[in-house]
């Protein structure tokens, strides 16, 4: 479970070894979080507090007076200092302006005059489309792709979220400004049809995708075929992701399936969705717009131009959540407990 708090009061309870925030005697109670919820009860009541802490507590060792309402858990007593195993300091949250960007191997000065805090690049951006032929080919290993990127963020001051062929898996990199590596996610969902021979070219993930918090607006990623199995952008959604990044590589003939779908998951998961398509090729017909879908599954922009930029609000991801279908809960162990049996 989970607490968020003012660093300075949790600092100062320290000597007492309780840490007693005001709702403990304005409401007789301390308001704690699962972590499906912690993310969106900062969005709700915290945005743009800087100087917060997230406390991570271990339920078995908090006293008696532990009590869940309303979906969430209670504490009806102080909170031992003992009980919490980890303090984090969470990022100030702050709406988003995010570029997407249908190029392939940008330059450093053209990412740097964009008005955005984090650009985002077609599935792999510094690879020819490999998989439009079965065969295999070495020079399409990452070769140091990754490391460019790196560079290209550093270069240009920008979030870049990219990608390569690391391991033989379909990997997407965010980097921060420093050129560090601050999330990466591996492609589950292969192709394997004329065009689209990705099985032949890479191996699926392994893992479920994550939240990164670092800039301030709870983003999740994944690769284009993901969308069309909806359980990681639930998974996502679960985790608190206020948005999803969906670098593509599909055909312009196929695009409203594709935006159709897209739309059904914003709305679902409640999350922005916004995908980028690789730059026009004519064998696989590679094409088709960027686009921006809100919390709503309605179309806010999209275009074919080479940058389409928009600003992402937390707002709406609280409006999205209290309305219909938004707060409906999800029973996720039970939905665990199903797949296991099959």
């Amino acid at each position: 479970m989970f607490h968020i708090a003012d660093q300075s009061a949790w600092q100062a309870c320290q000597a007492s070894g309780e840490y007693r925030p005001p709702s403990l005697s304005q409401e007789g109670f301390i308001h704690f979080s699962y972590a499906h919820q912690w993310r969106l009860t900062q969005q709700r009541y915290y945005q743009g507090q800087d100087g917060l802490v997230l406390l991570h507590i271990d339920e078995a060792a908090l006293p008696p007076g532990l009590k869940q309402e309303n979906g969430f858990p209670h504490l009806y007593a102080p909170l031992p200092c003992s009980a919490v195993t980890r303090v984090e300091v969470l990022t100030p949250l702050r709406d988003l302006t995010v570029a997407l960007h249908r190029g392939i191997r940008p330059e450093p000065e053209s990412l740097s005059q964009v008005q955005a805090d984090l650009v985002v690049l077609p599935e792999l951006p510094w690879h020819r489309w490999c998989p439009a032929q079965p065969e295999r080919d070495p020079q399409d290993d990452d070769l140091g792709r990754a490391e460019q990127q790196a560079q290209v963020a550093r270069d240009s001051g920008k979030w870049l979220l990219g990608g390569s062929i690391l391991n033989r898996r379909n990997t997407a990199l965010l980097y921060n400004p420093q050129g560090e590596l601050k999330l990466r996610y591996e492609k589950v969902h292969l192709p394997q049809e004329p065009g689209f021979w990705e099985a032949n070219h890479y191996d699926p993930g392994q893992e479920g995708p994550r939240v990164c918090d670092d800039l301030g607006f709870p983003l999740g990623v994944q690769l284009c075929s993901d969308i069309q199995r909806p359980f990681g952008a639930m998974f996502l959604r679960a985790q608190g992701a206020a948005a999803i990044l969906l670098p593509r590589a599909t055909e312009r003939g196929t695009y409203k399936n594709w935006r159709l779908v897209m739309q059904a998951v914003a709305r679902l998961s409640g999350c922005y969705l916004l995908s980028v398509n690789r730059p026009d090729l004519e064998d696989p017909p590679i094409g088709g717009p960027s686009v921006v879908i809100g919390p709503n599954g309605e179309v806010l922009a999209e275009d074919d131009s080479p940058w389409l930029t928009f600003r992402l609000s937390h707002d709406e991801i609280v409006k999205a959540r209290a309305e219909y279908p938004g707060y409906l809960e999800v029973p996720h162990e039970l939905y665990a407990r199903a797949w296991q049996s099959i």
